[in-house]
């Protein structure tokens, strides 16, 4: 069995992080990023803290496209409604169990663009202009 051929475009030691010597070091970018990284806070350090997070995540579902409609294959993710917090996962009828994640905002293939942005896009746009304005 023969490895796959080389993907066209820069390899890997390219784009890696250069040190001193003019070597690109994959692992020096690693290693340095660590050392410059501050320690996250454990969920129940800011939730106990009372501190806010400025980062939410929300995730939009796609629906079946026309060759799995055609194919007749299994929705595989499944959300509460048009608009939840939770994604479902259905691993298949093999597997153990299914998972279930927890986001801050999750839609499902019935929301539309509109429905998008007055939720998750304009809030943030209004915070933008509002601090914007008191500078």
């Amino acid at each position: 069995m023969r490895p796959p051929p080389p993907r066209p475009g820069a390899n890997r030691a390219q784009t890696a992080t250069p040190t001193l010597s003019g070597r690109a070091s994959p692992t020096g970018s690693v290693a340095s990023s660590k050392s410059r990284t501050p320690k996250r806070k454990a969920v129940s350090e800011i939730e106990d803290g009372g501190e806010e997070t400025n980062i939410n995540v929300v995730v939009r579902c796609r629906g079946r496209n026309d060759r799995e409609v055609r194919e007749n294959s299994g929705v595989v993710v499944s959300t509460e409604g048009v608009r939840g917090k939770k994604v479902e996962l259905s691993m298949g009828p093999s597997a153990l169990s299914n998972k279930a994640y927890q986001f801050d905002k999750v839609f499902s293939p019935a929301a539309d663009q509109g429905m998008l942005y007055d939720e998750v896009v304009a809030p943030i746009l209004d915070e933008v202009r509002s601090n914007y304005r008191q500078d």
